[in-house]
């Protein structure tokens, strides 16, 4: 074999293994991405869930722990709607992947919506609790005649956070950017119709999966020399959005930034599931303290559901 044969076998063979490295650590970074995104959420609204309703606390009050009581009354470590609606999409999303190759079916996601509505399913406590107004109409229509899974309110007045809280499983089992904000938009537009929340939930799946803040969308944050008593962190999406970003923009790692969000109060517990997402998509799962998973209710549970939405990792057949 002459020289410039052998160079040329050579340097295929090193760009070949480059390549395949590649490959391999983008599948791994996707993974450590999916497991932090959905723990990030669930994390958050754990942590949240006991002070949710009560005003912003002041730095020596932080809440800096999983706490229990407060309205519903929760355990340490249990997670109210925002992880339960998500865990229902993603048991519908994996069996629909795994059957027809395509992980969207709204029907399938409203028939598990309503299984945690009226029968507690995917519920720490077995019941389903801390229901928003939006949602619960859906649902109560969906249930009625079921003439088409896409029952969420139009109006501008409900353009609430409850599709923007549960995205991760539609943000995780996606394949293509498109096919992320297309995701991102349907399934909020099944309990959610208001333009304002379908936008929130666009803007949001497109910079998570860009994994960066982009500039076009700086607009719809707040500045980050923002009074921190004039943010606003109640139930509408725009409050929930603007919070959620605030907390991971001044802030230097994932723990620092759900205690910054969940302790702007009111909507403390969406506020922190939203903010996890952020948080656990950029900072990854390995950068999550372990006391924050180990204390989390059905944490391991959640880290499978992940790795199994995962296009990269997702089974072929339904065991």
């Amino acid at each position: 074999m002459s020289v410039y044969l052998k160079a040329i076998k050579y340097s295929f063979t090193i760009w070949y293994l480059w390549h395949e490295s590649c490959l391999s650590i983008g599948m791994i970074l996707k993974e450590d991405a999916a497991k932090g995104l959905f723990l990030g959420l669930a994390i958050g609204d754990a942590m949240g869930s006991p002070i949710e309703f009560e005003k912003k606390r002041t730095q020596k009050n932080y809440v800096r722990s999983y706490l229990e009581g407060g309205f519903h009354k929760v355990t340490k470590g249990e997670f109210t709607d925002d992880t339960s609606m998500a865990l229902a999409m993603a048991d519908a999303m994996i069996e629909s992947q795994q059957k027809n190759g395509y992980a969207f079916d709204p029907y399938k996601i409203m028939d598990n919506f309503l299984k945690w509505r009226y029968d507690g399913k995917y519920s720490p406590r077995g019941e389903c609790f801390d229901v928003g107004v939006t949602v619960c109409g859906a649902l109560a229509q969906y249930k009625k005649d079921r003439s088409g899974p896409f029952t969420g309110s139009r109006d501008p007045m409900s353009a609430g956070n409850g599709g923007l809280m549960r995205l991760a499983p539609a943000l995780i089992a996606s394949r293509t950017k498109e096919e992320c904000l297309m995701f991102a938009r349907e399934t909020t537009r099944l309990t959610h119709g208001a333009e304002e929340a379908l936008m929130y939930s666009e803007i949001f799946a497109e910079e998570i999966w860009e994994g960066r803040v982009l500039p076009k969308y700086v607009r719809y944050k707040h500045p980050l020399n923002i009074d921190r008593d004039d943010i606003m962190s109640g139930g509408y999406v725009k409050e929930t959005y603007q919070a959620a970003w605030w907390a991971y923009q001044t802030t230097k790692n994932f723990e620092n930034c759900i205690i910054e969000a969940i302790n702007l109060g009111h909507d403390s517990d969406t506020t922190g599931a939203v903010a996890g997402m952020i948080a656990g998509r950029m900072y990854g799962f390995d950068a999550i303290p372990k006391w924050m998973v180990e204390g989390l209710q059905w944490s391991n549970h959640i880290i499978h559901v992940a790795k199994q939405l995962c296009p990269a990792t997702a089974p072929l057949e339904i065991n």
